[in-house]
This record gives structure tokens, C-alpha cells and sequence, in this order.
């Protein structure tokens, strides 16, 4: 008789980054790696890790939109495998990458692109020095929540140049009307949370990150979180299926 295997709970660590490292060892080929991402009330999604080195071209309209329009001294929060970042340095602009994740900065740097470990609440950059600042591929889920945004959305400013502009991308959560969305939303609500604001964790092989909150909210939510910061928003890019970019104004 066969005995029973043990359960084995996976491995705390960097998941992400060693997500992007399989998959820029498999010279990001779609299909090759895969992203799980589990919440907190089980439910798992999983996307193409090639998607995090996609070329210009095969972006989302509003990603496209939006990176056009970075001026300046740019500042990519939350930088992944760089592919913004590698984009807007062939185009001639400065630019500076930043992620918490050692081994995203580690694939980016490999891929010659000089990257910096920092956290979107605690950046590793000087006050008033970015003209532009980015949060793409739906970065704008890194302001957390309504305690958390407020001191990312101060240490954004803090890094800002006067008249800067931050160029973000987001996802409206009442776009996922499923059962098992709603009832999530519905249980964030009784805790006191933003409906939106994900309980999340990355898997990757036997690796887990730890679990962190990760915001999508509506353009309306997003408005009353940047009321008492020193960012307003100027434009809004809206697609089919929630999501959206925007482009926030420095009002100081």
C-alpha cells in the first residue's frame, strides 16, 4: 500500500522575480511561463509572464497612449522587466527604474537596463527630481488602499519636479461581476476595506511572495484618494473590460 504524501506549503520568497527570471531564461516566448496569482479568498488567476516583456506594439492602446507622453527626467515605479522603461531609453529619454523585487532588478539589469530596488512608499531618489513618473501595467493597484495611497501619493510628490506629471494605469473592480468577485467586494466592505482593494500573492513554481494589497478602484474612488494629496486628475483613458489609464497633474 502506498503511503499518503506529506502537503507541503510553498516557499516564502522573491516570486516574482523568479518569474521573470524563468521567463527571460526562456527569452520570454509566449506561452513558456506562466504568473498564478492567488487571493486571498483562494481564487486564482494566471496570465502570460511574456506579457512582462512585451514590445511597444503589442501593448495596450492606453499604455501606448500614455508613454508618449513622458517628458523629461522619468521615474518608472514598480518597473517589472523593464519594458517601459527599456522603451522610453531607446526613445533618448533619462530615465530611472525602480522595483521591490531583487530579481526583477536582476533581469533588468541583465537586460542593460540600470535598475534600482525601492518601494513605491520609500523610493531611493532624490526630492524634485522627476518630471515624470510612471505606474503602467496597472500600477496604480500599488497605492494599496485608503491609508496606503496617501503616503505613496506624498512620496511620489516628494520626488516630482514642479509641473510633473504621473502617467498610471488602473482597474476599475465593479468591472468583475461574478459572484465570486462580488461577494470578495462584499467582504472588504464589512472589514472596512475598499471594496477593490486585493489581498494578493504571487506563485511561482514551489515559491510564494508574501500576500500584499494590490488596489483597483474606480475613476470616482481614485478622485476621492488623490483629494487630500497633491495630485489631481487632468485625463482619463477608459477600455472595454474596466480598465483605464490616467494622467495625473502635480498641483504644488
Amino acid at each position: 500500500m502506498e503511503a499518503p504524501l506529506a502537503h507541503a506549503e510553498p516557499t516564502t520568497g522573491d516570486a516574482i522575480g523568479h518569474l521573470l527570471g524563468r521567463c527571460w531564461a526562456a527569452r520570454a516566448e509566449p506561452g513558456a511561463v506562466f504568473e498564478v496569482i492567488e487571493r486571498s479568498d483562494g481564487f486564482v488567476g494566471v496570465c502570460d509572464a511574456a506579457e512582462y516583456f512585451a514590445p511597444f506594439d503589442d501593448w495596450p492602446e492606453r499604455e501606448r497612449q500614455l508613454v508618449s507622453r513622458a517628458r523629461g527626467a522619468v521615474l518608472d515605479v514598480g518597473c517589472g522587466a523593464g519594458r517601459h522603461a527599456l522603451h522610453l531609453l531607446k526613445e533618448g529619454l533619462d530615465v530611472t527604474a525602480v522595483d521591490s523585487s531583487p530579481g526583477a532588478v536582476r533581469v533588468c539589469r541583465d537586460r542593460e537596463l540600470p535598475a534600482q530596488l525601492g518601494a513605491a512608499e520609500e523610493l531611493p531618489c532624490a526630492e524634485g527630481t522627476f518630471d515624470t513618473l510612471l505606474a503602467l501595467g496597472a500600477n496604480l493597484g500599488l497605492l494599496g488602499g485608503r491609508a496606503r495611497a496617501a503616503t505613496t501619493l506624498a512620496e511620489f510628490a516628494r520626488v516630482a519636479a514642479p509641473g510633473a506629471r504621473l502617467l498610471a494605469t488602473g482597474r476599475d473592480p465593479y468591472a468583475s461581476t461574478g459572484r465570486v468577485h462580488t461577494d470578495y467586494h462584499e467582504a472588504n466592505r464589512r472589514a472596512g476595506r475598499m471594496a477593490g482593494q486585493l489581498r494578493i500573492r504571487i506563485r511561482s513554481g514551489v515559491l510564494a511572495g508574501p500576500y500584499f494589497d494590490y488596489l483597483y478602484c474606480s475613476l470616482p474612488e481614485l478622485e476621492e484618494l488623490l483629494a487630500p494629496s497633491d495630485w489631481s486628475l487632468s485625463e482619463a483613458f477608459e477600455s472595454p473590460g474596466g480598465g483605464y489609464g490616467v494622467v495625473l497633474a502635480l498641483t504644488r
